[in-house]
């Protein structure tokens, strides 16, 4: 099937298969993203109401919503192929990692931990796995687990009845794999909850001591120990194992389901517990009542706030050193719970903390996109000062017990990796509000201490005094920092939630804004996106004049959609005036002067962007187009290039590179570099530039081919009318080229900011409908 449409899903490659059919990596060619489609096997259904009732439990596991267990988005049928659309995961089976190196027992308990917290939310909707094993959990990079086909085992029953295998791929229906079968499913009784408890117990044991409970090869003789056999101690196949996760395995492998975990939220429960004597934290739990929650999270805010400022006034002020620290790198804090749950935590409020720090007067503070890159990683302070040009750098980790929380934070000297400045926070819930109070007090005093002349030193602003606004906030920052079409609308939605619970909410405007106008540069027609950037960011304004990244954003519609470029201007200015140390404020009005053909204004911005956000790549390509569209060609090459080197499979430097290279024509280059960028992303721009490069190289036949492939994408994805024109302007038609930029120009494409000084359109310069098109945008 590689290389076929089912549906809408482009199948790109064969990445599994097993008794519940086939898995292919596909592209929905609709939401621009890549997807898991599972071709179920022929005859797995045999008449129309059984495909109907699959329809409908496969809408019911669709609405199973943790972070590990793999989403269902869809069950389709097209041309006698029935199929599942699921989330496309990348990383490694556990059954494969489990082979490839042994886990420590930090790493067993932290994954456990996620399994069992998965089956948790299944089994309270009444879902029952049925076939969990190794090779249908996923683990991430980050060791994040995600587990597939929740339910599918029984739904998924063959037509003819199948033996019980002993392979950890192979799957027989309804009775599921051997070795991680419960001893009722072998007698024939019907399986529950228990059952993947009894699964869990045997992966647990497996992760422990690099091997199953139970060995034997021949399937009688297997079966005959797991229905009748004691497991062994977990201890004696790995001496020095703890005691308590030993009896946690123990327990989830007894023989009688009654004696087991009753349910996985007891097992949750247990592991959690076993964290603080074995690792030092505890995963995360829900405290009491909301309002404590709420209540926790907001002083946490507070608390992170205060922590930066209070060691960057206490190093200065107590040091006796006489250089200061004149620049940060905030690195992402650990959730240390190990809770993928708290992930928008530690996130959102590492943001947060590096938005308010950039604040204070004579400090560089690194973006956030480079010191994220960081997250997960062990780092020498030393390395990481030298690669981000960073001073000193800040690491911490947030931890939850009970109704306690507690807050570390270290600061330290990257010249010699000397510790500068290190404190603990434990906080009562009850006392949550007195040491907010507390601290604030502390960072204003040490601050009026360390600056001096005019200067004042002012605390960080706070946005709401709403927590429940500022946790519904977070997790909005949260799933819009994914850039993806699903996670941007859950961001959107979690955004509006933090209105509705406080209305004067202006950085929950920011967040709709930012939002859309990511959505509106990659996902969906202008039109539809960027109304609604410059309706949020003008309540944003409405509410607090101050907000820089408001301004920024309002600058972007009125210069890429409104075309109204002396506002722009304006706005752009506002925007770094308020707040120069924003990364994000520079690399956008560098954008704006590229547009204006002012490319010593663009350069000096940008050169700004990259010293605060040195490793972003948004800056990079930025540069690389900067020096395209004032035609230094060879310069934009050495800039594609290196991000080429910095990352081979990013998309944007090779496109680039090959646009450059078709410029100066030399085609076997340009099209060598754009069908690369072709296989490393599937959206429309590197494919335009590749029919672009091919007509100018006279290869009509394959440029017109791309243009049927382009019109045909447009009637399933949003595809920007500049990019048919771009292969037009190839062909020498310029008529039909013209007719698309008037097109580009009703949508309100971006690129039209940029027809004055984009090398794409030079053979159309002195035509008259060209010139009208220049005029009507305002650009002579």
């Amino acid at each position: 099937m590689i290389g076929q449409t089912v549906s809408r899903y482009f199948i790109v490659e064969k990445i599994g298969a097993g008794g519940m059919g086939v898995v292919y990596r596909a592209h929905d060619e609709r939401l621009d993203r890549d997807v898991a489609l599972k071709v179920l096997p022929p005859g797995v259904f045999r008449d129309e109401a059984a495909r109907k009732r699959f329809r409908k439990e496969a809408l019911a596991l669709s609405k199973l919503n943790h972070p590990n267990i793999a989403t269902i988005h869809d069950f389709d049928s097209q041309d006698g192929v029935d199929f599942l659309v699921m989330e496309f995961i990348t990383g490694t089976t556990l059954s494969h990692k489990l082979h490839s190196e042994g886990l420590s027992e930090k790493e067993v308990i932290s994954l456990g931990l996620q399994i069992a917290s998965a089956l948790e939310e299944a089994h309270e909707h009444g879902i029952v796995h049925r076939d969990l094993k190794p090779s249908n959990i996923f683990v991430t990079s980050k060791n994040h687990i995600k587990i597939l086909d929740f339910g599918l085992a029984v739904l998924l029953k063959p037509s003819e009845a199948a033996d019980i295998t002993l392979s950890d791929s192979d799957v027989a229906g309804i009775s599921g794999t051997l070795p991680y079968m419960a001893p009722e499913q072998l007698l024939g009784k019907p399986a529950d909850t228990r059952s993947d408890i009894y699964a869990v117990g045997t992966i647990l044991f497996e992760m422990a001591t690099g091997s199953r409970p139970f060995d034997q090869t021949v399937s009688t003789a297997l079966s005959n120990d797991i229905i009748y056999k004691q497991p062994p101690r977990p201890a004696s196949r790995r001496p020095g194992l703890s005691p308590r996760l030993e009896e946690i395995i123990l327990k989830c492998l007894e023989k009688e389901p009654e004696n087991r975990y009753q349910a996985a939220k007891e097992l949750v429960v247990d592991l959690r517990r076993l964290y603080a004597p074995t690792t030092g934290v505890v995963q995360p739990v829900e405290p009491r009542k909301r309002i404590q929650r709420w209540q926790t999270i907001l002083a946490l805010a507070v608390i992170l706030i205060a922590v930066g400022a209070f060691f960057l006034a206490r190093y200065h002020f107590l040091a006796g050193r006489s250089e200061p620290i004149d620049s940060l790198a905030i690195l992402p804090f650990e959730n240390a719970g190990g809770n993928p749950d708290a992930e928008y935590l530690s996130d959102g409020l590492t943001e947060s903390l590096i938005n308010s720090i950039s604040q204070l007067p004579k400090l560089k503070v690194i973006a956030r996109s480079s010191v994220f890159r960081y997250k997960g990683k062990n780092v020498d302070p030393s390395v990481v000062g030298h690669e981000l040009s960073a001073r000193a750098i800040l690491t911490g980790r947030i931890v939850e017990r009970g109704d306690d929380l507690s807050i570390s934070a270290e600061l330290t000297d990257t010249r010699d990796n000397r510790h500068i400045w290190g404190e603990q926070y434990n906080v009562k819930l009850t006392d949550l509000l007195a040491i907010q109070e507390k601290i604030s007090k502390q960072i204003n005093e040490n601050l009026r201490l360390r600056l001096s002349g005019k200067e004042t030193a002012a605390l960080p602003k706070q946005y709401t005094s709403n927590a429940e606004a500022f946790q519904l906030y977070l997790k909005g920052r949260f799933y819009s920092d994914q850039a993806t079409v699903a996670g941007v609308q859950r961001g959107v939605e979690y955004f509006h939630q933090a209105i509705d619970r406080d209305p004067h909410y202006a950085l929950a405007y920011v967040g709709i804004a930012d939002a859309y106008f990511l959505l509106s540069s990659q996902f969906v027609p202008p039109r539809e996106a960027m109304p609604k950037v410059k309706d949020a960011a003008t309540k944003a304004l409405q509410l607090d004049e101050s907000l820089a990244e408001a301004h920024t954003l309002l600058a972007t519609v009125n210069s890429f959609y409104d075309y109204d470029f002396p506002s722009a201007g304006a706005e752009f200015k506002r925007g770094v005036e308020l707040d120069p140390g924003s990364a994000s404020a520079h690399q956008w009005r560098g954008y704006y002067f590229i547009a204006m053909g002012q490319q010593q204004e663009a350069l000096d911005e940008l050169t700004k962007a990259r010293e605060l956000d040195p490793l972003s790549d948004t800056v990079s390509l930025l540069l690389s187009v900067s020096f395209l569209f004032s035609r230094q060609y060879d310069q934009s090459i050495q800039q594609s290039r290196k991000m080429i080197e910095a990352e081979p499979d990013f998309w944007w430097g090779h496109f680039l590179l090959g646009w450059a290279y078709a410029e100066i024509e030399k085609y076997d280059e340009a099209i060598q570099a754009l069908d690369r960028a072709t296989h490393l992303d599937s959206s429309p721009y590197p494919v335009a530039y590749l029919g672009y490069a091919d007509a100018r190289s006279g290869k009509k036949d394959k440029a017109l081919q791309t243009l049927q492939e382009l019109e045909q994408k447009s009637h399933q994805l949003y595809v920007p009318r500049y990019q048919i024109a771009a292969v037009y302007v190839g062909l020498g038609d310029k008529a039909k080229a013209a007719d698309c930029l008037q097109q580009a120009f009703s949508n309100r494409e971006e690129i039209i900011a940029f027809l004055k000084v984009d090398p794409t359109w030079d053979t159309l310069r002195s035509d008259s409908r060209f010139q009208n098109l220049l005029h009507r945008a305002g650009l002579n």
